[in-house]
Parts: C-alpha cells; sequence; structure tokens
C-alpha cells in the first residue's frame, strides 16, 4: 500500500493517492497524473470525469475558493490542496454514502485541508471562483443537471468560472449550459469524455423554481400533499412500489405505532401512516440529504408533529424501539442495500413489531426476511411484491 509523502514537501516529488473501497483494500490498478507529481492507485481506475478535471486543475490562476460536486472519491480535491494550499477546498456531495466514502479517502490520506459537506442545496454565496461539476453518463436526470448548472451560477462569484466534465458527448447539455452561462469553451475532448467552461459575466435574469407539487391518494384513505424536487427518487410522481406498500401498510398500520420509514424518499409512506393513524411518532431515515430536506417540509405540509429525519447510510443505532418498518430499498447493489434495510429493521424492531418491504422481484427478499425473521409472507400489488415478517 503505498502512503502519501507530507503536503508540505511541495511538488518535487510523486504525490501518491490511495483509494480503497470497503470490499478491496489491497489498492489495484495504478495511474499517473500532471507529468508523473501524482500516482493514484484505485481498484478500477478513475473515471474519465475525474481524470479531466485533474487535468484541468493545473491550468486555474490562483483560485482562492473552489469547489467540486458530484466527486465521488476525494482525487480532485487532494490534487487541488496539492497544487493550491492556500486555497479553500470543499467537495459537495447530495449522499451522505459518498461524502463519508471521501472523507475516509481523505483521512487514509493524510489531507485535512479538504472540506466535505452533506446538502441539499450548494452553499449560495457568490463566494467562488471556481466550481468543478462532474457527471458521469445517467448519473444525474436532466432535471436534476439543470438545477445543478443554475447552482453553480448562483454559487460563483462574478467573473469565477464553471468546469463540466461529462462523460460522452451530450448536445442538449451543452444548450443547457449556453442557455445558463451565455457560452461556453472546451477545455477537453476524447472519445469518452468532453469538458466545457464557462465564466460567470451577470446574475440571472429569471431562477428557476424545479420543485413538484401533487396529491397522493389511497382507496377510502385520506389524501396527501407532497413536495418533490431534482434528486429526490422519483420525482414529480409517486413511484407505484412506494404506492402499492402505502396501500398495504396504511391499511395494516395500528393505533400508536412506533414507525420506522427507511429510504424515506420524499417521506410519501411514512407521511400517509401518520395522517391516516393514530401513531406516537415516524422516523424518516435516507442517505440523501435531497430526500431529507424534502421529508421535512412534508411532513410540515401535512401537519406532522411527532416525527424525526435521520441522514445515515448505514441504518440506525436505536434497536427495538419500533413496532412498524417500511422500506422501499434501492434495486441495485446485488442486494446489499436491501439486506442493511432487514437486518436495520429486524434491530430497530420490538418483538412483535412488522416489518414491509416492498420488490420487484422478491425472491432474495422474501428467503432473507424467512431466514432472519423466521417467518415472511409475500403479496403483489401494481406489479411489485411486498413482503411481511413478524419479529
Amino acid at each position: 500500500m503505498l502512503i502519501p509523502p507530507r503536503y508540505s514537501e511541495g511538488l518535487t516529488e510523486e504525490m501518491f493517492i490511495t483509494i480503497t473501497n470497503r470490499e478491496d483494500k489491497t489498492g489495484g490498478k495504478e495511474e499517473s497524473f500532471l507529468d508523473n507529481r501524482f500516482r493514484i492507485v484505485s481498484r478500477s481506475g478513475l473515471n474519465v470525469t475525474e481524470i479531466q478535471i485533474i487535468e484541468a486543475l493545473q491550468d486555474l490562476s490562483s483560485p482562492k475558493r473552489i469547489l467540486f460536486l458530484e466527486n465521488r472519491t476525494g482525487v480532485s480535491g487532494m490534487v487541488a490542496n496539492c497544487l493550491y494550499p492556500e486555497a479553500e477546498i470543499t467537495i459537495h456531495c447530495l449522499d451522505l454514502y459518498y461524502a463519508n466514502k471521501i472523507r475516509r479517502n481523505l483521512t487514509k490520506n493524510s489531507v485535512s485541508p479538504v472540506t466535505v459537506y452533506c446538502k441539499p442545496y450548494v452553499e449560495q454565496k457568490e463566494g467562488y471562483d471556481v466550481i468543478f461539476l462532474q457527471l458521469s453518463r445517467g448519473g444525474a436526470t436532466k432535471e436534476l443537471v439543470m438545477d445543478f448548472i443554475q447552482q453553480i451560477h448562483q454559487a460563483l462569484q462574478p467573473g469565477g468560472k464553471c468546469f463540466f466534465s461529462l462523460e460522452g458527448n451530450d448536445p442538449w447539455l451543452q444548450h443547457q449550459i449556453k442557455r445558463v452561462f451565455g457560452g461556453f469553451s472546451f477545455f477537453s475532448r476524447s472519445n469518452t469524455g468532453y469538458g466545457i467552461a464557462s465564466g460567470k459575466k451577470e446574475k440571472l435574469k429569471r431562477v428557476r423554481n424545479y420543485e413538484a407539487s401533487f396529491t397522493m391518494t389511497i382507496f377510502r384513505k385520506k389524501p396527501i400533499q407532497l413536495l418533490t424536487i431534482p434528486g429526490v427518487f422519483s420525482h414529480r410522481e409517486i413511484d407505484q412500489g412506494a404506492l402499492a406498500l402505502a396501500e398495504i401498510v396504511v391499511g395494516e398500520s395500528q393505533i400508536h405505532d412506533a414507525v420506522l420509514d427507511m429510504g424515506c424518499g420524499c417521506g410519501a409512506i411514512g407521511i400517509s401512516i401518520a395522517v391516516n393513524q393514530n401513531v406516537n411518532k415516524v422516523c424518516f431515515v435516507d442517505s440523501n440529504s435531497r430526500a431529507l430536506f424534502i421529508t421535512e417540509k412534508n411532513c410540515k405540509r401535512n401537519g406532522l408533529e411527532h416525527y424525526e429525519v435521520l441522514l445515515r447510510d448505514t441504518g440506525i443505532e436505536q434497536e427495538q424501539e419500533f413496532t412498524l418498518f417500511t422500506g422501499n430499498p434501492p434495486y441495485f447493489t446485488h442486494y446489499k442495500i436491501s439486506e442493511l434495510f432487514v437486518s436495520t429493521a429486524y434491530k430497530a424492531l420490538k418483538p412483535g413489531g412488522r416489518a414491509y418491504i416492498v420488490a420487484k422481484t422478491a425472491a432474495w427478499h422474501h428467503a432473507y426476511m424467512k431466514t432472519l425473521f423466521g417467518n415472511a409472507e409475500r403479496f403483489k400489488r401494481r406489479g411489485y411484491e411486498i413482503i411481511k415478517s413478524f419479529k
């Protein structure tokens, strides 16, 4: 394993930056950048979007405040800290999972001056003179990209520069950047990615609002009013899986239930339960800062009083505190997140508590919940399956 030298030594020697994932503690692919001044060791190599940013970093002119958006390794921030030790370096993440991953990488490489925060929006003080946005193919919806571009413009100081590092070629994105910034130039182009640079010339004449408002209805139950924003699962409409889960759990909720809504998204399921049943409390958990931001708005919008929101990426600490658990885990990552949901449910529920999980394909969930809880049953609804277990 390569250990980085002290950054105070300057750039007279090669800088080693090592990234390790939880699954791989031994390092892997080694890459060199900026005339071999930086050697990066990572599991499978850096994404082209980060490589383009590293190459662009060396051409900055005495930056004072640098912001990185959608970076998932922390490498760009480490390189920036080496090149510009007097600059304030910040990495912004929407999801706590990536924020914590970056913090581990910074600690591993003894980089303390770089700040990482997980918040729903970029600080809007026109205080940054350089902002980088890293976008992998399929990594963000079009509305979230438009939202990012607008936030970047507002966060830049007059005359500030932004760099958009992109995977592939997307004329639509070029149009959006030109619409907001008035123009752009290319700073990198290859078969796998390209980079666009723009500068802030004036304030926006129109600031768009990307919130959406709609009503969620369940047959013979009180409807709820919901807001959503880009970056939150199922923006502008309720997901059919979430609706299917809500239809089951609202009908089976009990008076004085203590509810844990994990992976809450906009809060639709927990709020539906609380509006239609006299529960003691609802706890909303998500790793996405925007999800909790909008969930809290929706709780207030629907008159909830006894609730809490927790930003977590590893479950919760409370044991045997809840009587009802609901979860709508994402359908990727080879069931690792689903396993976290189910194990959290088992730990958090009191004896007699009920756990409900929704999935498109429920065979794995049914088997795992039956193993952990000793029982599990399945219901089909709206093209999804609900798995229910008792503790």
